[in-house]
């Protein structure tokens, strides 16, 4: 299993996956299949985030096909350029419980140390996903709160839980 970033070339199976993503799995997600962007913009984002320390979207390939995804945002803006955001982690359901979600998401922690001034990582997750927040947990982020109410899909609303995982403390942080 080979992880790495993606490239303006990956835009076509990225879109499929996270279609993928967002139709199995409606609660673990802000977005819906519709909100997802075409290849042409998705290839252009990856084209202009290669290199960059404020953007990328890794993938877990096996062989030639795209089989999980974690990206990473923060802005550019001086006041919220130390904290990272970790987003749209997801391995599709056949090569769950195998460790590729563990390997894929400190893959994407690692990248994200590198950049600089970088101080901490945050994520959401729904409350209801167990395993996505167990891993979390196991990988040192920690709950910092929750979100009641903050996703809708349908009738049923989903609680999603604030965690955050501190790279540099520095005093009176």
């Amino acid at each position: 299993m080979l992880i790495r970033a993606l490239t303006p070339a990956d835009a076509s199976v990225f879109h499929e996956l996270r279609i993928r993503a967002l139709r199995d799995h409606p609660e673990a997600f802000g977005r819906t299949p519709e909100e997802v962007d075409a290849v042409e913009v998705i290839a252009e984002r990856f084209r202009r985030d290669a290199g960059s320390d404020l953007d990328f979207a890794l993938g877990a390939f096996e062989g030639e096909t795209l089989v999980g995804m974690a990206g990473c945002h923060r802005e550019n803006a001086v006041k919220h350029r130390h904290v990272g955001y970790i987003w749209g982690v997801y391995v599709a359901p056949e090569h769950r419980r195998t460790g590729l979600g563990r390997r894929l998401f400190v893959a994407a922690v690692d990248r994200a140390r590198t950049w600089p001034d970088l101080e901490s990582l945050w994520l959401d997750v729904t409350t209801v996903n167990e395993g996505a927040r167990a891993l979390y947990a196991s990988c040192g982020f920690r709950t910092a709160g929750t979100k009641p109410r903050s996703l809708k899909v349908g009738d049923r609303y989903y609680d999603e839980e604030l965690m955050i995982l501190d790279l540099d403390r520095h005093p009176g942080a």
